[in-house]
């Protein structure tokens, strides 16, 4: 599995799928509002964590970061329930990694 080191601490690389929400504001009749789905999104970044909050578990993640002054940039959070099963997977596993490395 794909890694970087930051300041002493492995990230792993995950290519993760999600849905996310789709909206629209322009008036429209029934046969274009039933054809309003949500998106399914392809997201490749590296996990920074996985922390839960008021009984919800979030995922964190970076895309890119510094090597000069260590920063990280291209940050996102989410609710672990918008990833699919297989994303799921892949950030425990990833996770379970970040804290034996």
């Amino acid at each position: 599995m794909k890694s970087v080191t930051i300041n002493n601490q492995k990230y792993f690389f995950l290519k993760l799928t999600w849905v996310d929400i789709v909206g629209a504001s322009t008036l429209e009749g029934d046969t274009d509002f039933n054809k309003l789905k949500c998106a399914t999104i392809i997201t490749e970044a590296y996990l920074y964590d996985v922390f839960e909050e008021d009984g919800k578990e979030y995922v964190r993640t970076f895309s890119s970061y510094s090597i000069d002054d260590p920063g990280y940039g291209d940050r996102n959070v989410y609710p672990m329930e918008v990833f699919d099963k297989c994303s799921q997977k892949a950030i425990r596993t990833a996770r379970r990694a970040m804290l034996k490395a």
